[in-house]
């Protein structure tokens, strides 16, 4: 994972703005390069290794984050807005040429029913536009569009909708619609959806921060504390019904990983995340 660290901190200097999404398109028969395969393999370790598991060898979550790309390439001068000419190649090519890097990465990925998207947040950091590198699992984002379509049908998204679409619409969205969207899309139950929004308007109308407890269901990772965690009211108790659901799922998922790992480590203990990946969804298609 140190590995891993370094390199993602080198290459993940994070980010650009919009309410568009980079084009992602599964393609077949093409072979990664060394460097597509490295970006790949790391960035997938890290969803697996984290909150991500639960939606790249489960339905538990339709969509889950896994690493965020920030470059200083974001118009921060008013004066600017109306023109045309914002980079300069010469200063700002080589972040550009990073993202391509990245795109092509991920234009050549390919696993049964899984979706990399590459989201720019809607609001910029000063110069710096952010970029979202997150997998959605699309089976599970259609169940959701039609379960919650009294939420998302407001803005045209039903079942078969590309997942691009879907989260950039939300990412764009007035930001309680867009806190409540997300907290669909990370799989975290109703209540506590409803418990963030409301307690971020009560914040807003009394100046006071609502106390909250967490529910966490452990990763590889954080194995103990977990990094798949949603907040619920301070007092409230968690429900066998929902919370404890939830909890076992994730845990059998994560009982699932450990056991495939050791299969997919190379000597430097990196794990071959996208054949561990495909390996897992041709054994399942074989099992059907």
């Amino acid at each position: 994972m140190k590995r891993i660290a370094i390199f993602l901190s080198i290459l993940l200097i994070v980010v650009f703005v919009g309410c568009s999404s980079q084009r992602v398109k599964p393609s077949t028969n093409i072979i990664f390069n060394s460097y597509e395969q490295y970006f790949i393999d790391s960035v997938l370790q890290v969803g697996l290794e984290n909150e991500a598991l639960f939606t790249l060898l489960g339905d538990l979550k339709p969509m889950s984050s896994l690493v965020t790309f920030n470059y200083p390439i974001a118009n921060n001068d008013s004066t600017k807005n109306s023109s045309s000419k914002i980079l300069d190649r010469a200063i700002h090519g080589k972040y550009l040429d990073r993202l391509q890097t990245v795109v092509n990465a991920i234009n050549k990925s390919n696993i049964p029913d899984l979706q990399l998207i590459l989201i720019p947040y809607q609001t910029p950091q000063k110069k710096s536009r952010i970029l979202q590198l997150s997998v959605v699992r699309k089976s599970s984002l259609d169940s959701l569009l039609k379960a919650k379509e009294e939420f998302f049908g407001q803005f045209g998204l039903v079942p078969g909708t590309d997942p691009n679409v879907v989260v950039s619409t939300i990412e764009c969205s007035d930001r309680f619609e867009r806190w409540r969207g997300y907290g669909y899309l990370f799989g975290y139950p109703d209540y506590a959806v409803d418990f963030f929004v409301n307690a971020f308007l009560e914040t807003e109308s009394t100046g006071k921060f609502v106390e909250r407890s967490a529910f966490r269901i452990p990763t590889y990772s954080m194995p103990e504390a977990g990094n798949f965690v949603y907040t619920y009211p301070k007092g409230h108790t968690p429900t066998a019904e929902v919370d404890s659901v939830i909890y076992h799922k994730g845990v059998r998922i994560l009982d699932n990983y450990k056991t495939m790992r050791n299969k997919y480590l190379n000597s430097d203990s990196t794990v071959q995340s996208y054949k561990l990946l495909q390996d897992y969804y041709k054994s399942s298609v074989k099992r059907k």
